[in-house]
């Protein structure tokens, strides 16, 4: 099943790297790939992917970072508060005013490192009112090992649900298509709605392109496409990705215009352009995470809207803007 529809997105947890704070907002997917040996520097953000919309992190938002390493380790990592916020010209007389946490990670092994970010929050009486978690997959080297780390043991982060490729996505591009599959608690999503039923059978699943605020001003919202996914146990389904850019892809509870987003699985993922040979993008000898000027950012156009077929799709599709 194709489907087109007007952008729009969920405000949701977003990492993305970068040599510094304004590089990472121009990410592309060539800065996911690094070389064994170099610091991967993180910028986490909530954001509307699609539109460019950053949402302020409050000093109150109880937010969290873990990796898994290639081997399968899992570790904490130490998060920095901005000192400062950033103010983006979105065009038409739209500005938003970001700030965001930074973090480092040494990239000493070879193969797929998974970062696992959340935000939490409660209400006055400390009861839980959100929970949005967020993956981001970063290559070092050569080589795919622990590739299926976020499969077998991602759970253990904590993460109540876990959203990921079910087969090795290293160097995909566009034109090219991924299967996800759900692992955890599906119930997590049936906070906050009227019916869970609605939301849980079917799953509604957005996928959106990152759109900078440069290509936000210069051509408008990127990419967003919200579906529902036929639920089970493990729900899965199939993304073609036909642009190349930075993906996000989130498992949410909404239902229609009731309800809210604030329970989610993301996961964050870089799609090369396709290659034309002689180039060595996903080989993890070509991180240009200090450039932002790259063919892989531009803005796809109406014929590349119509961008995701899914397999096992029930219901209809709908939109929701925050």
């Amino acid at each position: 099943m194709l489907a087109m529809v007007a952008p729009a997105a969920a405000h949701s947890v977003i990492v993305l790297p970068g040599a510094s704070q304004a590089q990472s907002v121009n990410a592309t997917a060539n800065n996911f790939y690094y070389n064994v040996g170099d610091t991967a520097n993180l910028y986490l953000y909530i954001i509307h992917p699609s539109e460019s919309n950053f949402a302020e992190i409050a000093e109150t938002f109880n937010m969290t970072q873990q990796v898994i390493y290639p081997n399968g380790t899992i570790a904490p990592v130490g998060l920095t508060r901005s000192s400062g916020n950033v103010s983006y010209d979105l065009g038409n007389d739209t500005f938003v005013t970001a700030n965001w946490y930074s973090s480092n990670i040494k990239l000493d092994q070879e193969g797929v490192y998974y970062i696992y970010s959340a935000q939490k929050g409660y209400d006055d009486s400390g009861a839980q009112t959100r929970e949005r978690g967020s993956v981001t997959v970063l290559y070092a080297g050569n080589s795919s090992t622990g590739w299926d780390n976020l499969k077998k043991s991602g759970l253990q982060t904590g993460a109540p649900v876990l959203l990921y490729p079910a087969t090795d996505a290293r160097g995909v591009q566009a034109g090219t298509s991924v299967n996800f599959t759900f692992a955890g608690n599906m119930s997590f999503f049936a906070q906050e709605v009227e019916d869970a039923k609605d939301v849980l059978d079917p799953l509604p699943v957005e996928a959106a392109i990152y759109t900078t605020p440069s290509q936000m001003k210069a051509n408008g919202a990127g990419i967003h496409t919200l579906l529902h996914v036929k639920s089970n146990s493990n729900p899965t389904f199939s993304a073609g990705v036909t642009a190349a850019g930075v993906w996000t892809f989130m498992g949410v509870n909404q239902e229609g215009e009731i309800g809210d987003d604030n329970y989610q699985a993301v996961y964050v993922m870089p799609v090369l352009a396709a290659s034309s040979g002689g180039n060595d993008n996903g080989n993890g000898s070509g991180n240009d995470s200090g450039s932002t000027e790259d063919g892989d950012s531009s803005i796809p156009g109406v014929g590349v809207i119509g961008l995701i077929a899914c397999i096992g799709i029930a219901g209809a599709l709908f939109m929701r803007r925050k």
